[in-house]
């Protein structure tokens, strides 16, 4: 999809989003953390430029378009929805900071699986993902409001995984999976989910 292309769909899923948001957040409490996401300022590109710097990456066209508009979406706001809600699969994630994601990256060690896995139970790690269960060149975007789980753009795939692909790190039992080929994928899965959802509860 070429970059002016990625950014139109993300402004439709983005407003679609909204709409979703409008129609399933009921309770008075979530009404005042939705207005805080209508009202949230999104990053400037010398923002993201300076966050790309800092690691040594290059964020998706997509991601950058979403940032462009929301610079997150507030603690435990939950706007991203993926999995299989039909199967209920489905997870919940609230969207950080730039500055939020970089407190959350910065120091991350890395833990290779073969500490913590026999070869065996690696066997069950998506292709796509190298086997570590921590790695600097994850970077965390999203999180379940206790910090269960973690929402990460992959910087550093597999052979057969893709740059910046989206990935999701489970506590208790710890384990890695893939979620996403890419970010518009991801919030178009989110938004078919919260379709499905009669409200949200938090």
């Amino acid at each position: 999809m070429s970059e002016p292309r990625s950014e139109q769909r993300i402004d439709e899923l983005m407003d679609e989003l909204l709409e979703l948001l409008e129609e399933k957040v009921q309770d008075e409490e979530n009404q005042e953390l939705l207005e805080a996401y209508r009202e949230r300022e999104g990053a400037a590109d010398e923002e993201l430029d300076s966050f790309e710097q800092h690691y040594g990456i290059r964020l998706p066209p997509d991601f950058r378009a979403f940032y462009k508009r929301k610079n997150g979406s507030g603690y435990a706001f939950h706007v991203l929805f993926p999995g299989d809600a039909a199967r209920n699969e489905d997870n919940v994630f609230y969207m950080l900071s730039l500055e939020q994601m970089q407190q959350e990256n910065d120091g991350t060690v890395e833990i290779p699986m073969e500490d913590y896995f026999s070869k065996e139970e690696m066997l069950e790690l998506d292709p796509r993902i190298k086997p570590y269960l921590h790695q600097k060149s994850w970077i965390t975007f999203g999180k379940l409001g206790g910090g269960s789980l973690y929402l990460m753009l992959d910087f550093d795939p597999a052979e057969q995984g893709t740059y910046g692909q989206i990935i999701m790190f489970t506590h208790d039992p710890d384990f890695v999976y893939y979620t996403a080929e890419t970010f518009t994928e991801l919030l178009e899965q989110s938004n078919r989910n919260l379709r499905e959802i009669e409200a949200i509860e938090y």
